[in-house]
């Protein structure tokens, strides 16, 4: 029997956020006895209530839904069905989360998409927080690009809250440092940039563009590094669901998103914490990105 997910983004943020949704759901098809998973994205009307909401246009956003909502689900590997369903909906089939879902009182608490609303499940050793997998074609496809000697260094440099934003000038340095070290550092450069401005472009090092497209090559490249390093965006969320190794910088700054406060309260991590079911090989780094300390913690 399968779980019926369903995310609505009338409610909810056409972002990064919904694998940490699926994450949560694929717990609850874990506890429940499950098989597997089918899940439904909602988008017949988006939700308009941060500025960042209103500033998106809907045809990106429906572009966003396409392009990374429906890729995510299926690197949790007991997810086999996927439906994009263009309107709203009166009717769901059961067993199904959320509860509730559709009524009048329905509203963003039933599609929790922080990291808090896993720790129910934390104490339960028999359920997987870390279910994202990449395909085994996709793992054929890098094993034949790559070897065993790569680091991945994976940018932010977004035009959203830029103090957030990876410090290039530091991460060339790193790349160079582990160039000297015999490694072959690998930059997935951000989205925004690789299709805009490329600031990236300024510095010659690798980069693996198919990664920044394609979430399966990414996990695919992360699953083959030696180790991987970030600072707090939205794509690190393929690293901490999944069992790649990871060393997180930049973990928190001054904006309303990343400030202690709220950092803790929408992970329930203290400073200097890591989620509970991390591996040892999984780590925040609660510093900045400037390559003395990145190098320190290699």
């Amino acid at each position: 029997m399968k779980l019926n997910v369903y995310y609505d983004l009338k409610y909810v943020p056409c972002t990064f956020d919904f694998a940490t949704y699926l994450v949560l759901c694929n717990a609850i098809r874990q506890d429940m006895n499950l098989d597997s998973m089918a899940v439904n994205i909602i988008c017949g009307e988006f939700r308009k209530r941060t500025a960042r909401d209103h500033k998106t246009l809907d045809s990106h956003k429906n572009w966003r839904v396409h392009n990374i909502l429906s890729r995510l689900p299926f690197l949790i590997p007991e997810v086999t069905d996927l439906d994009i369903i263009k309107r709203s909906i009166d009717r769901i089939e059961f067993p199904a989360f959320p509860g509730g879902y559709p009524s009048e009182d329905t509203n963003a608490s039933h599609f929790p998409v922080s990291p808090k609303a896993l720790e129910y499940f934390v104490s339960n050793k028999a359920i997987n927080l870390r279910p994202y997998r990449a395909s085994e074609e996709a793992k054929k496809l890098i094993n034949s690009t790559f070897d065993d000697n790569v680091i991945t260094i994976t940018l932010r440099t977004s035009k959203h809250n830029p103090i957030r934003n990876s410090n290039l000038d530091e991460w060339y340095k790193v790349s160079q440092e582990l160039k000297n070290s015999n490694f072959r550092p690998i930059i997935i450069p951000d989205f925004d940039d690789y299709m805009n401005e490329q600031d990236f472009a300024k510095y010659d090092w690798e980069i693996y563009a198919p990664a920044i497209i394609d979430l399966d090559l990414r996990l695919a490249l992360y699953e083959k590094a030696h180790d991987n390093l970030c600072i707090n965006n939205g794509t690190s969320v393929l690293l901490h669901y999944s069992d790649c190794k990871y060393r997180m910088f930049k973990v928190i700054c001054d904006t309303d998103s990343t400030n202690p406060e709220f950092y803790k309260k929408i992970t329930g991590l203290e400073l200097e914490g890591k989620y509970e079911f991390a591996t040892s090989d999984q780590h925040f780094i609660w510093e900045d990105d400037s390559a003395d300390i990145i190098l320190k913690h290699l």
